[in-house]
Order: C-alpha cells, then structure tokens, then sequence
C-alpha cells in the first residue's frame, strides 16, 4: 500500500475555476479507483494558481481478487435431449477457451443459462495508473478551455510540467506533449528552482520550505491571520469579505501582505465606492477603525517576498489613486446634476429594445407598486405621494456617470442611487427603497427591509419578467442572459413574507402596461400572461421544494395557491404536519372521489370566501347556475354532511383570515367521516334527473371548499383504508 501523487503543473489558471477543478478530479479519481479494483484510505486533492494535485493514501499495489460468470447460451439450446452438448454449447465454450465439461448451470432474473467461473487477472497498478491518468486529465472540465500544442489537448491553460509517483515509483504517461516526472517549481516564471521530489509526503515538505502553501483550506487560513495581523499593527480592523478573500486565495500560492495607503480626502465618496475601487481591479482589502469607520489605507499581496516592497507599495497606491480620482469626478458630476436631474436623463436611455426607455419603466414602476401595495390593509398602505417619487428616482443612478457604461461602479447600482438621493435630501423612505429594491441579488443576500424597497422590488421582476418575455428573450435550457430565473426567483423570496400579494393580477397589469405603451411587439398578450405565470409558477414550486415540502403536497397547495408564494409554504407545512391522520386520509380520499364524480365544468379551484359563503351560509351559487336544494336532500347522511360543512365553514373563514391553515385543515379533516358515509349511504347519480343534478351541485359546492386550499387529487394517501371503493353510482 503506497501513496500516489499526481500534480498537473500548468500557467495559472483562473480563480474560480480551480475549486471546481479538484473537486472533480477526487470525485473521479475515487470513481475509477474503485472502477479499477484498487483499494485505497484516501482520496484528498487541493489547486492552486499553478497546480492541481491529487493525493491518494494507501492505494493498494494490485487489483483485488475477482471471480465472474460469464454465461453463454440457455440451458435449452445448450444441450439435447440426451443430455449431451449442442453445437451451440461447444462453440460458446471453445470461444472462451475452456471445456465443455467445465460449463455450469447459472440460474438468473431472465432463465437458466450455461456458464462458468472465470478469475479475473490482477494487473500491477503503475500499469493501470498509466492508462487512467491521463484520462482523469483530459475529463477535467472548465468554463472556457484552450488548445496550445499540437495534440490539440484542451485545458484551461498550457499544461507545462507533471509529477506523478506511486510511493516513490515514477508513473510515465503523456498529457499534451508534457511527459510525468519528478520535477515541481515553486514560481516557475519567476524562479528557476526546480524541486526534485521522490514521493508525497516530500513533494509537500519541499513545496513547504519553497514558501509554497499547497493546501487551499490552509492558504486561505494564511491570508485571513496575515491580514488580521497587519490591520492590528495600527490598531485596525479588516472589513470582512469572504468572496474577495475567497480569489485571494486561487490567486496566491505564496502569499505576503503589505499596507497602502491613499489621501483621505477621498473619504467623502461613499465609502462603498471607495471599497469598490479597491477590490474590483486590485483585491485591496479595505480597513477600518475600531468605530467601524472607513480609513485611508488598504491591504494587499504579492506572490511571495518582493526585494523592493517600497517599490510594489508605491505602484499599488499609484493604481488606487487613479480609480479614486475617477470616481472622485463622477461623484462631483452626478450631484451637480442631482437625482431629479439625472432622473430627467432616463427618457434618452433604453431599457430594452422593444420594451421603451427607462422613463416608460419608472412610470410602469408606479402603477405596478401601487398595485402591490394596494394588497396590503388599508391603513398600511404607501402613501401615494411617496410612491411615485420613489418609483421616478429608483432608477435614476443608471444616467449616472459613476455607474452607466459598465464601470466597475456599475454593481452599485441601486446603493449609490441611495446616496445621491439622500444628498439630495429626499425622504427616508425614498432613500431606502432606492437602496433596498435590487435585493435579493443572490440566494443568500437579504431581502429588502422597508415597505416601500419591496413593493418597488417585486414590480421591478415582474415587470422586467413580462417585457422579456413579451420581446421574445426567454430562457432556454442552458441560456439566460438576463438573469430572469434568478429574478423569479427573487420575486418567489420576498413574497414569502408577504402572503397578501398575488403575482397572477401583477402579471396582467405588467404585460397590459407595456401593450397600453404599445410596446413589446406582436406576440399575443394572453399568451405572454400564461407563460410568464408558468415561469414563476416552476420557480414557486422549485421554492417549495427547497424548503423541504413532499412534492406531492407541492403540487397539491402550488395549483392553487402558487401566486401567493407565502400563503403556499403555510399551507403546505400545515397539511404536511397531517400526514398520517387517519381523519385527513380520510379527507383526501374523500375529496377525491368527489373530484371523480363532477365534470370538469363543475370543479371551481381557490374561490373566495365570500363566493364559498353565499353557497354554504346563504344558499347560493358559485358559478351563477341554480344553487343545490338541501329541502331536496333524502338521506341522512346528506342531511349529516350539509350541517357539518355549515358549521365549519365560519370557523374556517376565522382561521383562515389569520392564516391559521392547520385550523383549517384540522376542520376539513373532521368532515372526513362524514363524506366516507356519505357516500356509503348516497345513491349520486340517482335515477331521477332533478335529484341527481341536486346532488352533483351539493358536491360542487363541497368540491369548491375543498379546493379553495389545495388540489387534493395530487395527495398520495399514506393511510388508505380498505372502505374506500364504495362509491354507489350508476
């Protein structure tokens, strides 16, 4: 059992492609060991700039011992009726090169077939290394890959040395014109050590003494201690950002940190331009004093010592200067202009092609966000005056110098917008939103905190959502250049926490809004509608899911609550916390076989409660036919049923107002006996055509309380009883 050690020594690749590198190449790597019949303690691989590497303890010297059967022909075509072997029988077993004799009876899923035992070889395993490797090379996939030689070999950049050893065993190969040897560099462009190294655990310790951190959960730890030592020297603190610190660390094998500084006049930019400057081209890390306030100096690496670190100090601060100085004058030139100002600039600037200017967006904007927050309670609404301030400014910073034409400042969108507004001593509230309205820009980032940033947010996706889509730029499969998955997304998150806002009359108002404009092209409004809803519909459900909620019950709540993301996870952990209750089986089964017995025509999904009211409390009807009869009813069972829903249905419409759901679905269980005798006892489909159309409109009617929560048909029972099929109809 010996170590093997495999490093591909290549220019330096880009950051973030190694983690995904090494990652695969111990998912494979273990794969084909096992594939191979090699065993081994461990597999461990790790990258850097200019190296993966890949560690296995313990490999094992040989393929362990396996014996297979090989079968042949049936047992009926192998041998006749004497028992003696068909031609097909010795023609199988000369093929394989054994006797006649030897053939066995296998017994499989499929009959009884002639066969024998072979034993399988056992190779060496430098032999298989040889042949695996660079295999396991040639499969590492990577964003963007390039051809440099003549084997037209593609990786993410040239390969130029590889190491390979089995305890202290070289394994040759070839990869891209590079033969495997022994020799590993430290800085090869910069260093012409050459490091002869004769197994694993001394290509580390040599890699270690060369100042060389191999190891990238160890290199990032480096980073992190240097940086927090270094800020400590003058009493400051580092502003955490792990994303930065993160490349950092796939861009240094060999890290030193150093301080800079800048003129701390330039700390009258917002402090996140300033920051900005700093990472975006030179992954400075800013610091701060202990008051959690920006100061003028910053943090950065080289690879390894520099003999003239005054040299290195001054050229980064000479960098950080300029980006500073610009940012400086687009600073000065967006508050000349102001917020109203630059606001005024969106009528010359396009949206999207097709879809008007940024000024038809911001007037969109309004009429969306005072629709959304028209669903909020009366007395918790946005004052008018305040929206449509908000909606004119939320997009202004895009006439911005500091952040049109894809500057590094661009990011700041939305954020420094926020700033210009409060220099221009907007209210609060319109600060705030303008702030708030981008989030969430990624799963993990918070969502919006104000009012006024959700309700600006949630129009914006779906707004942009249904231009899109009206202009035809939907997402495939593998393509989705506007981030509309992610949008939907991010419209699915914040509706969480806001049960009372529906996306379905938000749609319609948005692709009306773009038709009234008379944009968006030909494409038919109607259809556009459904689309979009289906779209945000999957990322509903996807939400859902992630969550952890049975997709059967996903499915159940999603047809008829998907539009009101919060409302769904409510109701869909309240029925999951029912699972198993005798009651609610009963229930499901129940509503099932009421959903069998109606036509499609008389199913009614998610009805109001004011709708489900005038049936049950006054007699009426839902779809505006003649209500049912219960002076009609001749059984006591229908009798039975028809006065538990009555007094239900009031205790629902209490619960549900307060989204008590598990109330709900605890009194819908309840009615679950009642149903399973019902239609024990109730002839439906009764000879006499007004009794039967009487009793197909009172199961209409419990149909639409059922479904007003959920499409039970997608339930799968857990506790069906066998009772179940009595169903009497005709």
């Amino acid at each position: 059992m010996k170590d093997l050690l495999l490093e591909i020594g290549c220019e330096n690749l880009p950051p973030a492609a190694i983690r995904p590198a090494f990652e695969q190449l111990a998912t494979d790597a273990a794969k084909k060991l096992e594939e191979l019949r090699l065993p081994f303690e461990s597999v461990y691989a790790t990258g850097a700039p200019r190296r993966l590497v890949l560690i296995v303890r313990s490999l094992a010297g040989a393929q362990t011992e396996k014996t297979e059967v090989v079968t042949g022909p049936p047992v009926s075509k192998a041998y006749d009726d004497k028992g003696e072997p068909t031609a097909t029988a010795l023609g199988f077993a000369r093929s394989h090169g054994v006797d006649a004799e030897s053939l066995e009876r296998v017994r499989t899923e499929r009959g009884e077939y002639v066969g024998f035992s072979k034993k399988l070889s056992c190779a060496k395993t430098p032999a298989l290394l040889r042949e695996a490797l660079p295999a396991l090379a040639a499969g590492l996939k990577f964003p963007k890959t390039m051809r440099w030689e003549k084997t037209l070999t593609r990786f993410a950049r040239p390969i130029r040395w590889i190491v390979c050893l089995y305890g202290e065993t070289l394994v040759p190969f070839e990869i891209a014109g590079v033969k495997s040897g022994r020799i590993t560099y430290s800085q090869p462009w910069l260093d012409s050590k050459r490091y002869a190294v004769t197994n694993a655990d001394h290509y580390l310790a040599a890699l270690q003494r060369a100042g060389v951190i191999v190891d990238h959960a160890e290199r990032r730890s480096s980073i992190e201690s240097l940086a927090k030592k270094a800020a400590a020297t003058r009493s400051f603190e580092v502003i955490e950002d792990p994303d930065l610190v993160d490349e950092l660390t796939f861009m240094l094998e060999s890290p030193v940190v150093f301080m800079g500084g800048f003129d701390k006049g330039y700390l009258g930019l917002p402090p996140e331009v300033v920051t900005t400057a700093m990472k975006a081209h030179q992954r400075y890390l800013a610091l701060r004093a202990k008051g959690k306030r920006l100061v003028p100096f910053f943090l950065a690496f080289t690879e390894g010592k520099r003999k003239s670190p005054a040299v290195v100090r001054a050229g980064n601060e000479r960098v950080l200067k300029a980006r500073l100085e610009d940012a400086l004058f687009y600073w000065r030139e967006d508050l000349a202009a102001g917020i109203e100002g630059l606001s005024h600039k969106l009528s010359s600037i396009v949206f999207m092609e097709g879809l008007g200017t940024l000024k038809d967006k911001s007037e969109r904007l309004y009429s969306l966000s005072r629709l959304a927050d028209g669903m909020w309670p009366e007395g918790e609404r946005t004052p008018v005056d305040l929206l449509r301030r908000a909606a004119m400014l939320v997009k202004a910073d895009l006439a911005s110098e500091m952040v049109k034409d894809g500057k590094e400042f661009t990011l700041l969108e939305g954020l420094i917008g926020s700033h210009y507004a409060n220099e221009a001593r907007e209210a609060a509230e319109v600060v705030a939103a303008i702030r708030e309205h981008y989030l969430p820009r990624s799963p993990s980032e918070a969502l919006p905190k104000t009012r006024l940033g959700t309700v600006l947010g949630i129009a914006d996706r779906v707004d942009t959502l249904s231009g899109c889509f009206l202009a035809g730029l939907i997402p495939t499969g593998s393509q989705d250049p506007y981030a509309l998955r992610r949008q939907a997304m991010g419209l699915v998150r914040m509706l969480e926490h806001h049960p009372q806002v529906s996306i379905t009359p938000l749609v319609r108002a948005a692709v009306d809004g773009y038709t009234a404009m008379g944009l968006g092209g030909k494409r038919d409004p109607g259809e556009v509608v459904s689309q979009v809803e289906d779209f945000i519909r999957t990322r509903s459900e996807t939400f859902l899911k992630d969550k952890g909620i049975a997709p059967d019950v996903v499915a159940a709540v999603g047809a008829v609550a998907w539009s009101t993301p919060g409302v769904a996870y409510t109701r869909s952990k309240a029925m999951e916390r029912l699972r198993g209750d005798r009651a609610f089986e009963l229930l499901v089964t129940g509503a099932k076989r009421v959903g069998n017995i109606l036509s499609r025509e008389m199913k009614v999904y998610g009805a109001p409660w004011d709708a489900i009211e005038e049936v049950w409390v006054r007699g009426g009807t839902l779809s505006g036919g003649a209500p049912f009869d219960a002076a009609r009813f001749e059984d006591e069972e229908e009798r039975a049923l028809h006065g538990e829903i009555r007094e239900a249905v009031p205790r629902m419409r209490t619960a549900d107002a307060s989204s008590d759901y598990g109330t709900v679905f605890s009194a819908l269980s309840k009615l679950g006996p009642a149903i399973d005798r019902y239609f024990d006892h109730v002839l439906v489909n009764s000879p006499d055509p007004l009794l039967r159309a009487n009793r197909h409109r009172f199961l209409a009617a419990v149909f639409a309380l059922f479904s007003k929560y959920a499409d039970f048909s997608h339930i799968v029972e857990q506790g069906k009883t066998a009772d179940t099929g009595k169903t009497r109809v005709s």
